[in-house]
């Protein structure tokens, strides 16, 4: 019993001394941060990097005025691309003979007057002959003609050189031979409407009588200027048959496609013209 007793006794001596060793420990620490001054820490804001670093958009400015990418050139030649395809080629007596791209004020090409056999660099709004040069395309110049716009382009200059300043005598008119290419023939062939699409046919009428197809809107390049065609002919007979719709083309097209003999009796300017296709 006495034993137990003095057990007791001990655990609670040991507790009584653990509990004041603990509260003494806390009232030292709680001193000594008393001593301590607390002091409020401002941050100080720093600016944005990304809105110091960000340049206003007028400085971007000189880009678009002085088009140093030449951005601006090409965006407009391809918004008007298929607005030009649809031009006429111009009946003017002049040929293109090389352009220079560019800004407005860069942009020239080189113009000869095939009856004067003279020529001269040519810049926008410049005039020659009865137009006025309205826009500079890469071997393309779009002429501003009365109220209408027209397009004369190197391919059509160089028919120009042979057909238009030569002035053949009405002889020699009425007997051209021209030379086509079997292979240009069979390649637009190939696609009948696309082949359409680089012409415009209409019925023709005298006296309101039907006399033959209206060639207009030929696209330079196409197989319609390769044989020599121009915008106003009026073609009225093939291999010595009338030809009076639209869907006669097709005859001409059978012909073109086997290398037969080919033959047109047209109207230009009033004054009747044959022309006799030999292929090679």
């Amino acid at each position: 019993m006495t034993k137990l007793f003095y057990t007791i006794l001990n655990i609670v001596a040991v507790s009584l001394v653990v509990y004041i060793g603990v509260d003494t420990f806390y009232r030292v620490v709680s001193s000594e941060l008393k001593g301590v001054n607390t002091k409020e820490i401002v941050m100080e804001q720093l600016p944005n990097a990304e809105e110091s670093k960000r340049s206003p958009l007028s400085s971007f400015q000189v880009i678009t005025e002085r088009n140093l990418f030449g951005s601006l050139d090409k965006a407009s030649e391809d918004v008007n691309k298929e607005e030009i395809e649809d031009l006429e080629l111009t009946s003017l007596k002049i040929a293109l003979l090389g352009t220079v791209t560019g800004s407005e004020q860069n942009a020239f090409a080189v113009i000869e007057e095939t009856d004067k056999r003279k020529q001269g660099l040519y810049k926008i709004g410049d005039s020659v002959q009865n137009a006025t040069v309205k826009k500079i395309l890469r071997e393309k110049v779009v002429l501003r003609v009365g109220t209408k716009d027209e397009i004369l382009t190197m391919e059509e200059s160089a028919a120009s050189r042979r057909d238009k300043g030569r002035r053949p005598s009405k002889s020699t008119e009425r007997g051209t031979t021209i030379t086509v290419s079997r292979k240009d023939i069979q390649s637009s062939l190939k696609d009948i409407n696309k082949l359409m699409s680089q012409v415009r046919i209409r019925p023709h009428f005298k006296d309101g009588k039907s006399d033959g197809l209206s060639i207009s809107r030929i696209k330079g390049g196409s197989i319609f200027s390769k044989l020599g065609l121009r915008n106003g002919d009026i073609v009225q007979k093939i291999n010595g048959e009338p030809i009076n719709s639209p869907d006669e083309v097709l005859v001409l097209y059978e012909k073109l496609k086997s290398g037969s003999r080919v033959s047109l009796e047209v109207t230009r300017k009033g004054e009747p013209k044959t022309m006799n296709y030999r292929f090679r």
